[in-house]
């Protein structure tokens, strides 16, 4: 029996609206369906991410290598079982962070065998943030290699703040001990709730004055600080007001922890200006009485010092500057106004450290377009449209603003510009709102 209709559209919308909503719905079906096609199936799980630990406590690892418990990383093991690789998947590249953990012998084999795996699997394997050994185990296979980052490592062994070039900090120091700015270890999960509410006002009230995403994947956060095993150091006042917060990261080789990571920094804007500052001469010292080896103030990506500046990579090895080594460098330049990745270092330089390369190493630079895509996401998975329209506007801004000062200057390397005051800056394993000159280091107590 042929019955009709109830009713029939009259006006042009009704007519839209009644012959397109099946064709909206297919429409809608055919995407979804689509994006499970292209999304790759990777498995997380938490035996995965407990067998990682286990390789990362007890075999060979880096000042990074603790990066790779946080989540969003896939866990690919070797087939000996004593080495994994922590890696996200987008764009069709399969993303690692930092070298493979674990055993050190075989490093060749081991990048080889994860190419293979990823080859399987359609992807484009990319060695994010490695150090020169990767480097060079990954040039026996014909790999490709750039410097994206240059890491400041502090050994403790012969750290002394004694001399004229620490004469700020020392300065610094007496300073925080006459405003009665002390030290104070806690662990975030376990400290007092008066501490972590202050902290989690601090970190947002960072994020509001950015007015951008908070970038992730070599940059913790909030999150990354609810890990027993990472200690905090905080900047407290006499009033236990938190004028500072910084996280660090464990290190571990072959079963103790032997170094400490610097990840995340937050600072009070009305607080203790050398709040950062006081709080890494507090740690190296603090840590030194430890018995620990050293402290890594983590890697400013897009930002290198002059060759052999206290670099432990000799002048004959580091390779001539490529033309993507060029981009890079330009890049850099265009988002400093933005993200101060340059002031970082310069800030970090104050401490004299020893400067480590790291590298992004891939099979093919035909790659290259996918892997930057595939870095963005990683860094900012929720950026927007109206975000990316909002960062290109500032660094245009801040571009011109800033490039009629630097025709008035002149700088001999690229740490020599000062940070602005008030500004803040974002490094590989760490960001810091900081606007003080100088670092000291007070009585210090331990909660953790």
């Amino acid at each position: 029996m042929d019955v009709p209709p109830a009713f029939f559209p009259q006006s042009s919308p009704s007519v839209l609206l009644y012959e397109g909503v099946g064709i909206l719905f297919w429409a809608v079906t055919g995407v979804l369906i689509l994006k499970t096609f292209l999304r790759p199936t990777t498995s997380r799980s938490r035996n995965d991410r407990a067998r990682a630990l286990e390789i990362l406590k007890n075999g060979d690892s880096n000042s990074i290598s603790w990066m790779t418990t946080w989540a969003g990383n896939t866990y690919w093991f070797s087939t000996s079982g004593k080495t994994f690789i922590a890696y996200r998947v987008n764009s069709g590249v399969a993303l690692t962070l930092g070298a493979p953990v674990g055993q050190p012998a075989g490093l060749s084999e081991t990048l080889e065998e994860f190419s293979r795996y990823c080859k399987a699997k359609g992807w484009t394997p990319c060695i994010y943030a490695a150090p020169a050994s990767a480097r060079d185990a990954a040039s026996e296979l014909g790999w490709e290699a750039t410097q994206i980052a240059q890491e400041t490592v502090l050994p403790l062994e012969s750290l002394s703040f004694k001399g004229k070039k620490f004469q700020d900090i020392r300065t610094a120091m007496n300073k925080a001990e006459k405003a009665g700015i002390r030290a104070q270890w806690v662990r975030y999960p376990t400290a007092a709730r008066h501490l972590k509410n202050q902290i989690v006002a601090i970190s947002e009230e960072w994020v509001a004055d950015r007015k951008m995403p908070e970038m992730g994947f070599t940059l913790g956060g909030l999150d990354e600080l609810n890990d027993p095993e990472v200690r905090c150091l905080l900047a407290l006042d006499n009033q236990n007001h938190v004028h500072a917060v910084t996280s660090w990261l464990p290190v571990y080789h072959h079963g103790r922890i032997v170094g400490w990571t610097l990840d995340f920094m937050r600072r009070n804007e009305t607080g203790f200006r050398p709040a950062i500052e006081f709080l890494i001469a507090s740690a190296a010292t603090t840590l030194l009485k430890d018995g620990y080896e050293f402290i890594s103030l983590s890697a400013a990506p897009l930002a290198h010092v002059p060759q052999g500046k206290n670099s432990q990579t000799p002048p004959a090895d580091l390779p001539e500057a490529s033309g993507l080594d060029r981009l890079l460098d330009n890049i850099g330049s265009a988002l400093e106004p933005v993200y101060g990745f340059r002031s970082l270092l310069a800030f970090k330089a104050k401490f004299h450290p020893h400067y480590h390369p790291l590298f992004m190493i891939y099979p093919d630079s035909a790659s290259l377009p996918a892997i930057g895509n595939a870095l963005s996401r990683a860094y900012l998975p929720s950026l927007s449209v109206r975000e990316v329209l909002r960062l290109l506007h500032q660094i245009l801004r801040r571009g011109s603003t800033t490039g009629g000062r630097a025709k008035t200057q002149k700088s001999s390397s690229l740490i020599s510009a000062k940070p602005e005051p008030q500004e803040s800056h974002e490094q590989l394993s760490g960001d810091a709102k900081h606007g003080g000159t100088t670092a000291s280091a007070g009585s210090i107590k331990d909660q953790t």
